[in-house]
């Protein structure tokens, strides 16, 4: 006989201890209990199999304590114990859940019968509920292999990361999550985040050392349950998955087990994405100029909408063209062309990031798509690409006349559109700014990159024809100084998320404090850390603002600054340049290439970082 575990209830220590002997005889563990809150008691501290209570009891009955225990534990069985010729409270007791009924006086045999019919129920329930729990868990393990295995077979990147996310919320039940993925450079970037997250605190980039550290380490991202899964590859790092909120309880063992089960099928699928997509560039590349063609540019360009308007970023897109192609096919012959073409691609290729998609639209047109890049940082990629093209020896043409000249303009999602052409249109439009810029009239390329005030010499002459509505000569002005000065302090204080760069070479110290009062106040709008609005102060002793957008960088030595002053303001909406001397002249400009002419050798000659 299979034992079982009963628990006798009676008020009446008589019954008890009948029942409990003649149970114990046949090869039960009895447990006994004089009424229901005592028995409640005893089957919340011991697992029991069989309930076999009196019906009638001072306080809570059996008819109720049937009720609750069975509430309690489902797999419980019940056997109630009535009066002779009760039969009304034998069919409640059933009607609470009681499988049998006994009628005092109870006779052995048929106590222990109904023992032993209601243990054998009790051991199908509980073998039915262990079978029905591996049957889900079966299917749950199933379930998380399929989509492990859909996983492994998703070669795309970018739909990889998103599902990657969703997998794991799924199987730990987390309502929120972040997935940050190891670039060519070995940093984790973050590639996609899902429900009660907090963007804002949420790191872009993680050094891999702090990856190891772990993100929780010195702070959560957000409050709540939360824990992190290192994805790795034969001991390679290769993504980190934050997981918050678990939707019932907090995150258990079984969770974290159901994570890292997940997390060993991604690390690989992440892998073989990465390897997959290198693979596909090398493949789709131009063969004359190793460029990317059309085709992969269209479809990297729609995954980069896709991203940008799931997750509110900017990406920005640059049109390059080849001016005087023509003369120089005529003058230099194909072969000089061909040697241009392809000189062309490796400068500009000198000035991407690896996640930067160079691409070639025809004979004379190439598009750069620059991921997670803002309008300003888009100019800071123009200058360093127009700086490379000018190094490229194979663009010296055989003749002046024939040298081709390098059109380049940039658009910015949103700012300049939400769509492709809308980005194209407006990027050609600032190519068309290029052309009629002065900086592409005066001879700037007999200029070394450091020679900074000879530019400023070149723009106050008067010899210099103007012929530009954006730019003018006039006489010095300290009203119109002070003016422009405090106008560009307030556009940076505008938008304390635009990024923005004034430099002042001024040693007028009202001039200063001007620019300092109209700057927003410290701990208000002023931030610090990468896209902060900057203000550098030049000059032999420029005075100490004491303000946290400001540096101050001496020019030791520099006698030019006590002749000469200006202003030079670069942001991501406009570009403004003012230049004085002491002979009275004035020169000032919103002509956007000549700007950056002027800030990129300023920085040049006194080693300034560009953004």
């Amino acid at each position: 006989m299979a034992p079982g575990r009963i628990l006798v209830v009676d008020d009446e220590r008589l019954f008890r201890e009948m029942y409990r002997d003649t149970l114990v005889r046949h090869g039960y563990e009895v447990a006994t209990a004089s009424s229901a809150q005592e028995a409640l008691a005893t089957l919340a501290a011991d697992r029991t199999d069989l309930l076999l209570t009196d019906v009638r009891m001072p306080g809570m009955d059996g008819i109720g304590l049937c009720a609750e225990a069975l509430r309690r534990d489902p797999a419980l069985e019940a056997v109630a114990v009535t009066a002779a010729g009760d039969l009304d409270t034998a069919v409640r007791a059933m009607q609470a859940g009681a499988g049998d009924f006994l009628v005092k006086p109870v006779q052995e045999e048929r106590l222990v019968q109904a023992a032993a019919r209601a243990l054998a129920r009790a051991r199908l329930r509980r073998e039915h509920g262990r079978l029905l729990d591996e049957n889900l868990e079966f299917v749950r393990s199933q379930s998380l292999l399929q989509q492990s295995l859909a996983i492994l077979s998703t070669l795309d990147l970018e739909l990889l990361q998103d599902q990657l996310l969703q997998v794991l919320a799924s199987a730990t039940d987390a309502q929120g999550g972040a997935l940050w993925v190891a670039d060519d450079r070995g940093q984790l970037t973050l590639r996609a985040y899902r429900g009660l997250v907090d963007r804002s605190a949420l790191p872009v980039r993680l050094e891999l050392r702090d990856a190891e550290r772990g993100l929780l380490a010195d702070g959560q991202p957000r409050r709540g349950d939360a824990f992190e899964l290192p994805l790795r590859a034969d001991d390679e790092l290769v993504g980190l998955c934050l997981l918050t909120d678990r939707a019932r309880g907090r995150f258990g063992e079984e969770e974290r087990a159901a994570a890292a089960a997940v997390g060993r099928f991604a690390a690989i699928a992440l892998r073989n994405a990465r390897r997959h997509q290198a693979l596909e560039r090398v493949g789709l590349k131009d063969r004359e100029t190793s460029a990317y063609n059309l085709a992969y540019f269209v479809d990297y360009a729609g995954k980069e909408f896709y991203k940008a308007r799931r997750y509110g970023r900017s990406f920005s897109l640059a049109v390059l063209t080849v001016d005087g192609a023509e003369r120089l096919r005529r003058e230099g012959g194909r072969e000089a062309w061909r040697a241009a073409t392809r000189g062309l691609v490796a400068a500009v290729g000198r000035a991407v990031r690896d996640a930067d998609i160079l691409a070639r639209m025809a004979d004379t047109e190439y598009y750069v798509l620059l991921p997670e890049t803002d309008h300003f940082g888009a100019r800071m990629f123009a200058r360093r690409a127009a700086d490379e093209v000018r190094k490229e020896p194979s663009l010296r043409a055989p003749s002046e006349r024939a040298a081709p000249l390098l059109s380049l303009g940039v658009a910015t999602f949103p700012r300049d559109g939400e769509d492709f052409d809308e980005l194209v249109h407006h990027a050609r439009l600032r190519q068309e700014e290029q052309r009629r810029s002065l900086a592409r009239r005066l001879p700037l390329d007999g200029l070394s990159r450091t020679a900074f005030w000879e530019l400023c010499d070149l723009l106050l002459a008067d010899g210099q024809p103007l012929a530009d509505a954006t730019s003018a000569r006039r006489p010095a002005d300290a009203e119109l100084f002070g003016a422009a000065l405090r106008e560009a302090a307030r556009e940076l204080g505008r938008d304390p998320r635009a990024r923005g760069l004034l430099y002042l070479g001024s040693g007028d110290r009202a001039a200063v404090a001007a620019l300092v009062q109209a700057l927003p106040a410290p701990g208000g709008n002023a931030r610090s850390g990468d896209g902060a609005p900057r203000v550098v102060l030049l000059g032999p002793q420029p005075p100490a603002p004491g303000h946290p957008l400001v540096a101050v960088v001496p020019a030791v030595g520099e006698r030019r600054f006590e002749t000469h002053q200006f202003l030079i303001f670069l942001s991501e909406q406009s570009a403004y340049a003012l230049l004085q001397d002491s002979e009275g002249r004035a020169f000032h400009t919103a002509d956007g290439p000549l700007v950056d002419a002027l800030a990129s050798r300023l920085q040049a000659l006194h080693d300034l970082e560009p953004a």
